[in-house]
């Protein structure tokens, strides 16, 4: 019986352990922007590489993969915008201590499908003082 139950934790470990293998792979967030905006839960995932990754992978000084991870925290009346939240995963990275954590980035943009800013999100009278024209 303890075969039993050690084969299958090790068979589901090795499926947790498979799904960042499995993840589709993009050198931006762009695509997963766009895929958040349209997926009926309002998410989308995968794997970060080329520079931005690279960066990482020095800064923090882990191999691991770069995961991203896009939410939906609203949605704009305007048809195809919404307010996302992006959370970009380092595992493994190397702290002020000496040992590893995660390091994770949040950050927030408001977004249409054409990749123009929700009106309803533009704050015009701050447009108007940074341009100069007051109120």
């Amino acid at each position: 019986m303890k075969i039993r139950q050690l084969l299958i934790i090790c068979l589901s470990a090795s499926l947790l352990l498979s799904v960042d293998a499995l993840a589709a792979e993009y050198t931006t967030v762009k695509p997963l922007l766009m895929q958040a905006i349209d997926a009926p839960g309002g998410t989308a995932k995968g794997v970060l590489t080329g520079p931005i990754a690279e960066k990482m992978h020095q800064t923090t000084q882990s191999r691991d993969p770069v995961r991203v991870e896009v939410t939906t925290l609203k949605a704009y009346k305007q048809e195809g915008c919404k307010r996302l939240n992006v959370r970009l995963v380092q595992p493994n990275a190397l702290t002020k201590e000496g040992g590893r954590a995660d390091f994770t980035v949040d950050y927030g943009i408001n977004l249409c499908r054409d990749g123009t800013a929700p009106m309803e999100a533009i704050d015009l009278s701050q447009f108007r003082q940074a341009i100069g024209r007051g109120q």
